[in-house]
């Protein structure tokens, strides 16, 4: 029985040799230039084309009646970073100021240094384009302030001042009047008033020479007049867009009369001045003046300013200034020194 069953399986697995070996035979008898091609395309079966849609026409308009407007056809939107070429930022407008730098310029050059020991000055902010003047024609200027306390101290204080000023390539001129007039504890104690002029000629682009004068009444402190007279050669150190420093020397004649004294002599003068444009629309400036008499090394006058000036408007600024007068010499039981202060609205046409 045992032996059947190995016989059995014996003779399976060489059925199977067999037909194994058969399979080997036949494919190594096969052809080698036999090579098994794809379709031709032509043999694909054909892709359905979509259907052509014509536009349809128009309607013809009835009798009687116009032709519709036909809206035009409008290109494509492209959205940002879409495009074959980079869409450049927009860049925020930038804001335009008040006033330029480079415009302090036509108010640095021409008229040039201040006239020293007087609130008023010849260098001015300059006013916006749509009321500046223009070279040669008069510019006039008006000043008004008033200063008041009450309560444990009355005080009142009124200054003003109207000045105008014309000049060219070559030439200059300034004319000022200004006065002062104050109460403490309802007695004046303030009284003054001040008058000038000044002639001005370029000689380079830095240097000039000047012919001015000024004359100053102070009832408080018993001057009933001091007249001066001085012929100045000027140089501008610095004169850019920003910065002003100016200088004077010269002979001159002083002629007063102080308390019952009366007098004139020949005197020197030596005077600095210095401007600043802080910001585009604000100011700084400083200015010292010393007259020497020359007939007495023992009388000589000194006067010290500082001050800052704002733009309101394109003719409007608020000045505040500090002004120390010396005076070596005052009249009898008077003192030496004056210190003023003024807080004006200056308005320019």
């Amino acid at each position: 029985m045992k032996t059947n069953h190995i016989g059995k399986w014996f003779g399976w697995v060489l059925v199977a040799a067999l037909i194994s070996m058969g399979r080997v035979a036949l494919a190594q008898d096969a052809p080698d230039d036999v090579v098994l091609e794809a379709p031709a395309e032509d043999d694909a079966p054909p892709v359905a084309e979509p259907p052509v849609v014509e536009p349809e026409p128009a309607p013809e308009p009835a009798p009687g009646e116009d032709a519709p407007i036909l809206a035009p056809e409008l290109p494509p939107v492209v959205e940002p970073g879409t495009g074959d070429e980079p869409m450049e930022p927009i860049k925020p407008p930038k804001k335009t100021p008040t006033y330029k730098g480079a415009d302090m310029q036509s108010a640095f050059t021409g008229a040039g240094s201040s006239h020293f020991g007087i609130s008023g000055r010849v260098n001015k902010l300059p006013a916006k384009k749509s009321v500046r003047k223009e070279k040669g024609e008069w510019k006039r200027n008006v000043e008004l302030g008033i200063n008041t306390a009450s309560g444990n101290s009355e005080l009142l204080r009124y200054n003003g001042a109207v000045s105008a000023g014309r000049e060219t390539d070559q030439h200059a001129i300034f004319l000022k009047a200004a006065g002062r007039y104050g109460e403490s504890e309802k007695e004046k104690d303030t009284e003054n008033a001040t008058a000038e002029a000044k002639f001005q000629r370029k000689l380079t682009a830095r240097n000039y020479v000047a012919l001015d004068g000024n004359a100053r009444h102070d009832q408080i402190a018993d001057l009933a007049y001091r007249v001066r007279a001085n012929l100045s050669l000027g140089r501008h150190i610095v004169a850019d867009e920003r910065v002003v420093l100016s200088a004077e020397i010269g002979p001159g004649y002083v002629a007063e009369k102080k308390g019952d004294d009366r007098e004139g002599f020949a005197a020197g003068r030596v005077a600095q001045y210095l401007e600043i444009l802080m910001a585009d629309n604000w100011q700084v400036w400083e200015s010292l003046e010393y007259v020497q008499n020359l007939e007495d090394s023992a009388v000589y006058f000194i006067t010290a300013e500082v001050g800052l000036e704002v733009a309101l408007t394109g003719s409007m600024t608020l000045k505040f200034s500090v002004e120390n007068r010396y005076d070596n010499q005052p009249a009898a039981n008077k003192k030496s020194n004056d210190l003023l202060t003024t807080t004006a609205l200056s308005w320019s046409f």
